[in-house]
């Protein structure tokens, strides 16, 4: 892993105790691939986890995500969640009707670095955020 790049697998692993609800799948990659798409054409809701240095360090972002209306045009390398709706769409003629994005702000993404100190102090917020976002949408 690359630093804070991995945030978004311990966010996921954290969440694996969180979740109760048989219904709800939580999926870990290191990257968003094709292939997911048939995971999300059987979702109802899609939570996708990121770090970016878009945002400073620490700081979460939650933002809807929606299908891009200009095609999937996704390919083997690049993958957005939007990318990911779409193909969603496309081949399986579904997506969720409700997806989002939480980003968490990163600091250091080396390689073999571990989380930095303002990740980590967003982890606990970043769970909260991310645990409403699925029981207000009925996860």
């Amino acid at each position: 892993m690359r630093g804070d790049d991995g945030v978004a697998l311990y966010l996921a692993r954290r969440l694996y105790g969180a979740i109760r609800d048989a219904e709800t799948k939580i999926v870990c990659s290191h990257q968003w691939l094709p292939e997911q798409a048939e995971d999300l054409s059987r979702a109802s809701l899609a939570v996708f986890i990121d770090a970016s240095i878009s945002i400073p360090p620490g700081q979460i972002r939650v933002q809807p995500v929606l299908a891009d209306e200009r095609g999937a045009g996704v390919t083997t390398h690049v993958v957005s969640p939007p990318g990911l709706m779409t193909l969603a769409r496309e081949v399986f003629a579904v997506a969720p009707k409700k997806a989002f994005l939480v980003t968490i702000g990163g600091a250091s993404f080396e390689h073999g670095g571990g989380l930095s100190e303002p990740v980590r102090a967003a982890i606990p917020g970043a769970l909260k955020k991310i645990c409403e976002l699925l029981s207000r949408c009925g996860a």
